[in-house]
């Protein structure tokens, strides 16, 4: 039986949050020239649990602030890309679905499409591989439209900015490999094709300017943006028996899905990098949870043992273009890289913790890895994509 997941947009929209500003002498000021162009990627470190404990003060409104959030613990990596989507494989996983959009945003295989015009950064509609957010054992290649796009910044925006936004993503596919097993003991007859829709009610106020020090001690002139997110879910599934209808009381338990969440995000947006530096998800009153951010190599992280049970990254970036790098805990093991058809193209030996592993001509497109351990067991699998 899979692992009990939330569904695609239960997985995805959480990870679009996009930032982007220019900058005055004094004053942030965020404007569509400043966003993200293709070929741009940031390295993101992750830290889960214990973000309560460690004392860290967000900061008040106004400016003048100092944020030191320098005691973060990188638990993870993972790498945020911005690609054409017009050039393969961003192309076939969903791009072109969405003809009118300006930047494909990844973040492990799934895509957010925007539109960066001269007043909004709209997301217009979401798609790529999504099996491994899935738990699918084969790919599940989807294209998501957003129905109304979803803004996320308005242009220009400054100090005291807020807006508020409303967008819908709405989607119907097939129920095989989105829907754990464990749904159709208590579905029956089990649906043949699921209706999935997310309502995001959006509220955002630029509050706050100061200097921020990060896990890598490198300074930020930052501008915080705090979100309050709303989403409502909705489920339904269709068959020859019932056609469309709601999903009877006991799903909701295991898929996550229908439901009504609120998230509380503070984000730093960083006038040298042009994106966030560090966001906070938090509790209703503010404390903070857990935390995404700049982060490193350096900074990171626990071996390979540890980071496969927490369902953490091992392989980076992912995206790849002419290398990636592969955490292994200090252990020995064999990557082997084949296609989705399962064909070996590539086996490299790895004795170093993070070790180079030069790509040798593979061509754009998506593939599966294998990492096995001395005794040839397989340790690790997973998917890559490269992107050149």
């Amino acid at each position: 039986m899979r692992p009990n997941k939330n569904l695609i947009m239960k997985k995805l929209l959480l990870l679009l949050f996009i930032g982007a500003f220019g900058s005055a002498n004094a004053q942030v000021i965020i404007d569509e020239a400043d966003f993200p162009t293709a070929g741009d990627s940031f390295t993101f470190g992750t830290q889960q649990s214990g973000v309560d404990t460690l004392g860290i003060s967000l900061g008040t409104t106004g400016t003048g602030q100092t944020f030191d959030f320098s005691m973060l613990n990188t638990d993870s990596l993972f790498t945020v890309g911005f690609y054409d989507p017009t050039v393969s494989p961003v192309l076939e996983l969903g791009g072109s679905d969405f003809p009118t959009a300006d930047m494909a945003v990844d973040q492990s295989g799934a895509y957010g499409f925007v539109e960066v015009n001269s007043g909004t950064v709209d997301v217009i509609g979401l798609g790529g591989d999504l099996g491994p957010q899935l738990g699918s054992p084969v790919p599940l290649v989807l294209s998501i439209p957003a129905v109304d796009p979803w803004t996320i910044f308005t242009f220009p925006s400054s100090l005291g900015t807020t807006f508020t936004d409303t967008a819908v993503f709405d989607q119907i596919a097939s129920s095989t490999g989105l829907l754990p097993d464990a749904v159709s003991l208590v579905w029956d007859p089990a649906p043949d094709s699921v209706r999935i829709k997310r309502t995001v009610y959006m509220e955002s106020t630029m509050d706050g300017e100061g200097e921020l020090t990060n896990v890598i001690g490198a300074t930020h002139d930052v501008l915080r943006m705090n979100v309050v997110e709303t989403n409502v879910d909705s489920l339904w599934g269709w068959n020859l028996q019932n056609g469309w209808h709601e999903p009877p009381g006991f799903v909701p338990a295991i898929i996550g899905l229908p439901s009504t969440s609120t998230t509380y995000r503070m984000r730093y947006l960083s006038e040298q990098l042009g994106y966030y530096v560090v966001e906070f998800e938090t509790d209703e009153n503010g404390a903070p949870q857990s935390a995404t951010f700049i982060s490193d190599q350096s900074q990171c992280c626990v071996g390979i043992e540890e980071v496969i049970a927490a369902g953490q990254t091992v392989l980076f970036p992912n995206p790849a273009s002419d290398n990636i790098r592969v955490r292994t805990g200090g252990d020995i093991y064999q990557l082997n890289i084949m296609d989705m058809s399962g064909k070996l193209l590539q086996a490299e030996r790895l004795t170093i913790d993070g070790q180079t592993v030069e790509l040798n001509g593979l061509a754009n497109g998506l593939y599966v890895y294998q990492m096995l351990d001395e005794a040839g067991n397989v340790a690790h699998t997973g998917r890559m994509s490269v992107i050149k």
